[in-house]
């Protein structure tokens, strides 16, 4: 399958201290409050940095924060600075300066599960993943809690349980209050579900099959894309006006090669995907789609020293981010 060749043009370059050894993260990578950020660890210190709006920088601001745990704990940066932490056993929220401001105990998640929480795009809420208050219960809870005070607003058990949570919010208008979240159990099943605080009630849906998790890309339209575990398939959602858009590998793309990573809008027309031979291999090349038919139109070439790798964050206005331990790269096409 042949297309033409599109050359990639440095524009920044900045350090993360703790990036390198977060990429793993689900938190790592995060959309909120319109803009995109990257969260980095380093052991119990945290630093979460907001993408710039100018293609020529790489970070707008910073954000630190100190977590009293290192491991299975999940942060999200919070409107006028602080930072929501859904640990092993609580969700607390921090103020700016690390204190305090209130903490909802729960029952400690077991090995191998985690919870995860994000703001309610509105601004009216926390919304968090905890485990059930009784052991014999067999599925997580949604909660939603008041970002003041931390009360309980509304709960919503989810169809999961010992799982893995990521949530993201949309990158365009927040109008909606929509916030997609992925809920996985095991390596393979996982469940792409879209969350909304409709008055006091909490509203899930499920979108797509057992193993196409959001890939945290969505465009200023309110469209937003799934990939399958595998990467075999990538799915194009418009809210709420037209039907999905499906690409299958084995029919968009050359023989062997699946969808690797997380594609996601680089702008208005065009999708950014990393695809290679293996989906849990970092060896790949990156391929620009049509945004509206998902089929390759270009494949990107990268000047010596910036190889492609298949952890890739397109930002929608254009410019794309890759990753190479603490050092964060921003990109266009030229």
């Amino acid at each position: 399958m042949e297309y033409e060749a599109v050359g990639a043009e440095l524009t920044a370059a900045e350090d993360l201290p703790g990036l390198g050894s977060a990429l793993g993260q689900l938190d790592c990578l995060l959309v909120r409050d319109g803009a995109h950020w990257i969260v980095a660890r380093n052991g119990t210190s945290v630093e979460a940095g907001r993408i710039s709006d100018d293609p020529g920088a790489v970070f707008a601001a910073r954000r630190g924060g100190r977590l009293s745990e290192a491991d299975g704990v999940s942060v999200s940066p919070l409107p006028g600075g602080g930072l929501a932490v859904s640990g092993r056993d609580s969700v607390t929220v921090q103020e700016a300066d690390g204190t305090v401001r209130w903490a909802l105990a729960h029952r400690t998640w077991p090995s191998g599960a985690r919870g995860a929480c994000a703001p309610d795009p509105s601004g009216t809420a926390l919304l968090a993943v905890v485990p059930p208050a009784r052991e014999t219960d067999r599925t997580e809870v949604l909660v939603a809690l008041d970002p003041a005070t931390g009360v309980v607003l509304a709960e919503e058990p989810l169809p999961t349980s010992w799982g893995t949570y990521e949530f993201q919010q949309p990158l365009g208008p927040a109008g909606s209050g929509v916030l997609f979240l992925d809920a996985a159990q095991g390596q393979e099943e996982a469940y792409s579900l879209l969350v909304s605080l409709a008055g006091k009630e909490l509203v899930v849906t499920r979108v797509g099959g057992y193993d196409e998790p959001f890939t945290g890309s969505s465009d200023r339209s309110g469209a937003f894309l799934t990939v399958a575990v595998a990467g075999e398939l990538l799915t194009r959602y418009d809210d709420p006006a037209h039907p999905r858009t499906v690409a299958r590998a084995d029919d968009v793309l050359p023989d062997g090669l699946v969808f690797l990573g997380r594609p996601g809008f680089l702008d208005a027309t065009r999708v950014l995907a990393a695809v290679g031979e293996d989906p849990w291999e970092e060896e790949c090349r990156h391929v620009l789609l049509d945004a509206t038919d998902l089929r390759p139109r270009a494949g990107i070439t990268y000047p010596r020293g910036g190889e492609p790798v298949s952890r890739v964050l397109p930002l929608g206005d254009g410019t794309w981010l890759t990753f190479d331990g603490d050092t964060v790269r921003r990109w266009r096409t030229g």
